[in-house]
């Protein structure tokens, strides 16, 4: 692997990291909160955009069907009934 050996990399790294200080800063309720309030406002939103992306689509597929049973149900009542279906479109006067 050359110059940038895994033995040489993790002994850098293990100096780097080993010879670091502890801060001396406090973490508060608030920036506690604050912390959890982007975490759970992150995977919220990843979940809703998640649910809208399939939701819609199964939705169509759904609401299509229920239209197609009722237009097929209104054709069946109305030859049942002695009419004949007729195209709801056209409102032509001859």
């Amino acid at each position: 692997m050359g110059f940038f050996t895994v033995r040489r990399i993790s002994f850098v790294m293990f100096l780097v990291l080993g010879g670091a200080m502890p801060a001396a800063a406090y973490v508060g309720p608030g920036l506690g909160a604050g912390t959890l309030g982007v975490i759970v406002g992150l995977v919220g939103s990843i979940l809703l955009a998640l649910f809208a992306f399939f939701w819609y689509p199964i939705k169509r597929i759904l609401f299509s069907r229920k239209r197609a049973e009722e237009h097929d149900s209104s054709i069946e009542k109305s030859t049942v009934e002695g009419d004949v279906p007729t195209d709801s479109g056209s409102s032509r006067d001859d």
